[in-house]
């Protein structure tokens, strides 16, 4: 192979490289309020992460997603959601309180997990945990993923029904990042309110 030729596939190489691999984020040391545009939830942004957002007022949609480097905390209410929350409910009438399958909240958590799965590849999560959040009885899974260069990542799906919505709540880092952030994750779930 000519010189030239080994030098372009090394630095073709070197580049995918740094672009599927990223410095660990380190904890957050402070946290800012953040509202959403439509009054839907109020939650925590962890200082020095980027922050996205889409949605407007009336839409029935609202989301903010923050980021540095490859973690994500993304956070989104939507009336689809909190629509099937209420087929749900009606569909689960006269269910006893041992049956939390059956629960609304139950029913759109595991709605969720399907759409997770169209979204980040090698989708895989633990069984729902019930868990109790601001916005009341709540479902928490854990899950892992695959990136793009064959790494992991983990993370956390929080799914709330609000009076008229869906809470939505996703984190994930790559697993080599888990244990730093999880604390910062389980802070902006419980920190995320009416």
């Amino acid at each position: 192979m000519k010189s030239s030729a080994r030098c372009c596939v090394v630095a073709a190489v070197g580049i995918a490289l740094v672009v599927g691999c990223s410095e660990p984020v380190s904890a957050p040391t402070s946290f800012t309020p953040y509202q959403a545009k439509d009054q839907a939830f109020r939650t925590q942004q962890p200082a020095g992460w980027e922050m996205a957002q889409s949605g407007a007022q009336g839409s029935g949609y609202s989301s903010v997603k923050f980021t540095k480097g490859n973690a994500s905390i993304k956070i989104s209410a939507d009336l689809v959601g909190s629509l099937l929350g209420d087929i749900a409910k009606n569909l689960g009438r006269g269910a006893g309180e041992e049956d939390e399958e059956l629960a609304a909240v139950a029913k759109v958590h595991e709605f969720g997990a399907k759409q997770m799965q169209d979204e980040l590849s090698g989708y895989t999560e633990q069984k729902a945990q019930k868990t109790q959040t601001p916005f009341g009885d709540s479902r928490q899974s854990e899950f892992t993923a695959s990136t793009t260069f064959g790494g992991k990542l983990r993370g956390y799906r929080v799914t709330a029904l609000a009076r008229d919505r869906r809470i939505s709540i996703v984190c994930y880092c790559p697993e080599s990042n888990w244990a730093t952030l999880k604390p910062a994750f389980e802070k902006v779930i419980q920190g995320t309110t009416p």
